[in-house]
């Protein structure tokens, strides 16, 4: 607590007075910090490199954002050919899926397509939600640095 030199109340305001809001002079500031480490001293804080923070589970959304892209596209190409070779009148197909003439194997394709984008999308999903999450952690602790 110090004196203020406008109002002569005591602050125990660093920068400013608490009762008139007049800025403090630089030496109360001061003591009421207490010493500074010199610029350019290392701190008692350790802060990590941001790439090596959290590399495990930067490591795990990579791989989910490639095994959706995989699921998505790799998905619908087998889907699609699967159409196109029961199509084409190979009857191997009719003894393991009983649907496998003509318009059956048409929906079971467009059923293919259709559940590996949204399998591919929920992985690409989860990955980005991996990203955020590191994002936000990352702001937050800028926030608190500042």
């Amino acid at each position: 607590m110090s004196s203020c030199p406008n109002c002569g109340a005591r602050s125990a305001g660093q920068q400013f007075c608490t009762s008139c809001g007049a800025r403090m002079p630089a030496e109360v500031q001061q003591q009421a910090w207490g010493a500074q480490p010199a610029p350019g001293a290392p701190t008692a804080t350790r802060e990590a490199v941001p790439g090596q923070k959290y590399a495990a589970l930067r490591a795990v959304a990579t791989i989910y954002k490639i095994i959706g892209w995989v699921v998505m596209v790799g998905g619908s190409l087998f889907s699609i050919a699967l159409a196109v070779i029961a199509a084409q009148g190979t009857e191997g197909f009719s003894e393991f899926i009983p649907w496998a003439s003509g318009v059956g194997m048409v929906g079971i394709a467009i059923v293919g397509v259709i559940v590996s984008v949204l399998y591919g999308l929920f992985l690409l999903a989860f990955a980005d939600l991996c990203y955020v999450l590191m994002d936000i952690e990352r702001n937050t602790r800028a926030k608190e640095r500042a």
